[in-house]
């Protein structure tokens, strides 16, 4: 983050933002009944979705709950030498099992997440591959104990006002159901067809359901009731990943230790902010993590003393000031925009993935 500012504004316009936020609120919405609450053109709303994601600015994904499948999730903060970041960084981003990479600190810090299918396979890379990598100086993993927010395209609600309340009321009614209250269990499994159509909305969750019936072998109507069960079910969900150029914002990682009794209090409180799209209780001496997305260090201050400062049980914190990001929750990212979407390793051919497994991590 700049000393004093951060780019005012991003390059989307007032109605790119406004798409984008449909998108937000309904990631499968279709361009027609997107330019129907908006009142635009549907030629208009498609040429300017494609051009978003085409520049690398806007991309629907389709996730798993971590939980739904039985895996571990961690936060690691990794110290190292910031002449050995970007390939420490760029290694875990090649990693299946890491979500998302960020670089802090001029360097010094890498913080990632690790969801992990196979705890052997977690806990090789953190106690034994990681440690031994020349340029890392110190892995602290911390396993996820809860999510306040995080793991819904609308956990960043800085694009909030970009509609009014009709309109995203009325985008709201085209959203997927999903069954409410339900928390996913570790006991489901998903079948290869599930898997194959999840490999495919990973890339890009706008896919029609003919084109994935196509790619899954199957028929329209079975995969749509398909990805309608998994989003009920609470096992799979639809993300909107948005690139650093098109927030227009800095990402400032925070981490809290808290009183145990003000822990849940706390989180929610973050979780109940705007700027706030991810928090997360953890194991380790700080507590909690957060992300907090702000225009400058003034906003930042205001953040801290008018937010942080208001609640009880803080009883340390610390501030680290993204320098980039490598991955972004499935996403690898070129500069400030989202990189083109990686080939899968169910198509990948032999030859590649043998190459991809002889990465650095």
């Amino acid at each position: 983050m700049g000393a004093t500012t951060s780019p005012e504004s991003s390059i989307l316009d007032d109605l790119d933002t406004r798409i984008a936020r449909a998108i937000q609120l309904s990631p499968r919405a279709s361009f027609r009944e997107i330019a129907d609450v908006l009142g635009v053109a549907e030629q208009t709303i498609a040429r300017r979705y494609r051009r978003l994601r085409r520049d690398g600015l806007l991309r629907v994904t389709m996730a798993t709950d971590p939980r739904a499948l039985g895996n571990s999730t961690w936060v690691v903060r990794v110290r190292c030498r910031p002449e050995g970041a970007d390939g420490i960084a760029g290694a875990l981003a090649a990693r299946d099992d890491v979500s998302w990479v960020s670089i802090y600190e001029a360097g010094w810090e890498i913080v990632f997440n690790l969801r992990a299918a196979d705890p052997h396979g977690g806990m090789e890379l953190l106690t034994r591959t990681l440690p031994k990598a020349a340029p890392v100086l110190d892995v602290r993993p911390a396993a996820v104990l809860h999510t306040f927010v995080g793991g819904a395209p609308t956990d960043w609600e800085g694009w909030h006002d970009a509609l009014t309340q009709t309109e995203a009321d009325a985008l709201g009614r085209t959203r997927i159901p999903r069954a409410p209250g339900r928390a996913p269990s570790s006991t489901t499994t998903i079948d290869r067809t599930d898997r194959a159509i999840l490999d495919v909305l990973t890339r890009d969750g706008r896919t029609s359901y003919t084109d994935l019936a196509r790619a899954v072998g199957s028929t329209p109507g079975k995969v749509t009731r398909r990805v309608e069960q998994l989003v009920w079910s609470g096992i799979a969900y639809f993300d909107v990943d948005l690139a650093t150029a098109a927030l227009g914002r800095d990402a400032i990682a925070i981490w809290l230790t808290v009183h145990p009794r003000h822990l849940a209090a706390t989180g929610e409180a973050l979780a109940a902010h705007p700027a706030v799209p991810f928090a997360v209780a953890v194991t380790g001496a700080a507590n909690i993590t957060a992300s907090v997305m702000v225009h400058d260090t003034d906003e930042l201050y205001s953040f801290v003393t008018d937010v942080l400062g208001t609640l009880d049980g803080i009883t340390s914190y610390e501030l680290l000031p993204l320098l980039s990001r490598v991955k972004n929750a499935g996403s690898l990212v070129s500069g400030d925009r989202l990189a083109p979407p990686r080939v899968s390793a169910s198509q990948s051919s032999p030859k590649r993935r043998s190459a991809s497994s002889r990465s650095a991590l």
